[in-house]
């Protein structure tokens, strides 16, 4: 491309603008790439360890065994997932976060493409591509616990990795919505159905949750989109309704769910502490992280504000209207997502653990967005002469700054953890290195040196009889294997064999 050709005819306030639309994008890569490399040092802790010797002695019965009789095995799809990892990438388990972060990434783009191709706005290919980054990026930057979400296997594939194909899942049904074939075909229900089965399989949360946005969907649909666009549309996405409730049962009906679930609530007391617990979360989200809260809210309204200012974009009075509308019940929609996605661990269990709240925080990091998005172009086209072109060109530089600065700022505290996760990786691999060692000796009741947990993941335990620590002495073929205290200054002397 020709860079002059390419900036002739803008004007300042354009060319700041489509600068802060590209420096924001590097930003948000530069930030991803650094929680991949974060996720690269991840190895093996917990329940990888019993997943790892479950597909390495028999797949398909692991698969099975984890459905009839594992903890949490009532959830397939993550099952399928670990297993699959385990014939592909043996041993390398930080490959599955550092895939599926930048598969989140391609999806979350790919669907802002469908949305503008569904709408028909004219936005740049920049601000697509910015749309769909920032999203990741205000999401995992808020993130509860970032390691047991993304980066510790038996967790991400529970919760994380639904996400991820869901939003590929979303930017597949718009894109066959998009087509402008008529009727659909029967291969694209059943891929339609199959899809939001597998999602759906990944954990009660993920399913909850699309149960939900489904449900909304379609009703949303009946209410608003007239004929003939409306029966294609609630044909597909009736069908991945299907795809979903059948996911469910299939949960619900596993021989493991019922001996979980212990003593659940009562009807009134379910309902009460779902609205509560959703309160709690969202509340606090606004006392904790007023920052990112706030950017959330600014970048978008930024940014439609300034991309309809520059376009000379005009709404009608019933546009302008739908829109104010929208932003007034965005909130409530908001709410009901974040309470479905809450719903099964309510039920379960109670407050949902840190790693499951990950729904909520991307469904409130889209509400804000949304509403920024939306108060942004609604007031893009007020009148004004003079005075309101230098406050766009302020709002341009601000955004432009905010853009270059904030992601940026979020990478270096990020990449500031590496050598942290570093060190922990090299005294795994040593001390992975050093039980091999006497294993092949001979040695089969090992004393090793213990580390502590991180970010709440249970480590090996003292105990031998402790779960954890019979998983890991079969994934190495041994009898047993025990911790002992040992000073962090002694261990790799210890390793080394001095």
């Amino acid at each position: 491309m020709n860079f002059r050709g390419w900036i002739k005819g803008k004007s300042q306030i354009e060319l700041i603008f489509q600068a802060g639309l590209i420096l924001g994008i590097l930003g948000f890569l530069v930030y991803v790439v650094a929680l991949a490399w974060l996720g690269w040092y991840t190895r093996y802790m917990a329940d990888d360890f019993c997943n790892a010797v479950m597909f390495a002695r028999d797949p398909i019965g692991g698969l099975v065994l984890r459905y009839m009789e594992g903890w949490g095995g009532n959830r397939y799809s993550n099952i399928w997932l670990v297993g699959l990892s385990e014939l592909l990438f043996s041993k390398h388990v930080n490959t599955l976060p550092v895939i599926h972060l930048f598969a989140w990434l391609a999806g979350l783009v790919w669907l802002w493409i469908e949305i503008r191709r569904r709408v028909g706005a004219p936005w740049p290919a920049f601000m697509t591509a910015f749309l769909g980054l920032s999203i990741a990026f205000f999401s995992l930057l808020q993130v509860t616990n970032l390691y047991q979400t993304v980066f510790w296997r038996s967790s991400m594939t529970t919760h994380f990795a639904p996400i991820v194909y869901g939003t590929l899942l979303a930017a597949y049904l718009l894109r066959l919505l998009n087509e402008n074939r008529r009727p659909l075909r029967i291969r694209s229900k059943f891929a339609a159905t199959l899809s939001a089965f597998l999602v759906g399989g990944f954990s009660e949360p993920a399913d909850a949750l699309q149960i939900t946005l489904l449900l909304l969907f379609i009703l949303g649909t009946y209410a608003w989109v007239n004929k003939p666009a409306r029966n294609k549309i609630l044909s597909l996405l009736g069908w991945a309704f299907v795809g979903a409730l059948l996911s469910l049962l299939v949960m619900f009906l596993s021989p493991s769910n019922f001996r979980r679930l212990g003593d659940p609530p009562g009807l009134v007391q379910f309902i009460r502490d779902t609205i509560q617990y959703a309160f709690i979360f969202i509340s606090s989200t606004f006392a904790v992280l007023p920052l990112p809260s706030l950017l959330s809210v600014m970048l978008p309204a930024l940014l439609f504000w300034i991309h309809g200012r520059t376009t000379a974009v005009r709404h009608g009075r019933e546009r302008r209207r739908s829109m104010w509308m929208m932003m007034a019940v965005a909130p409530l929609i908001m709410y009901v997502l974040v309470m479905a996605s809450f719903s099964p661990s309510v039920y379960g269990q109670g407050y949902p653990v840190e790693r499951v709240r990950f729904y909520a925080r991307l469904i409130m990091t889209v509400w804000l967005m949304l509403e920024g998005a939306l108060l942004g172009w609604s007031l893009a086209d007020l009148p004004g002469g003079r005075l309101n072109r230098l406050v766009v060109f302020g709002g341009s530089i601000l955004f432009t700054a905010i853009s270059a600065f904030y992601p940026f700022r979020a990478a270096i505290q990020a990449a500031l953890k590496i050598p942290e996760y570093s060190e922990r990786a090299a005294l795994w691999d040593a001390r992975d290195d050093y039980v091999r060692r006497l294993a092949e000796s001979g040695e089969s009741d090992l004393v090793v040196p213990g580390f502590s947990g991180v970010y709440g993941v249970k480590e090996w335990d003292d105990y031998e009889t402790h779960w954890v620590n019979l998983c890991a002495a079969e994934y190495y073929g041994v009898n047993s294997i025990r911790t002992v205290s040992v000073p962090d200054e002694y261990l790799w002397e210890f390793f080394s064999g001095q």
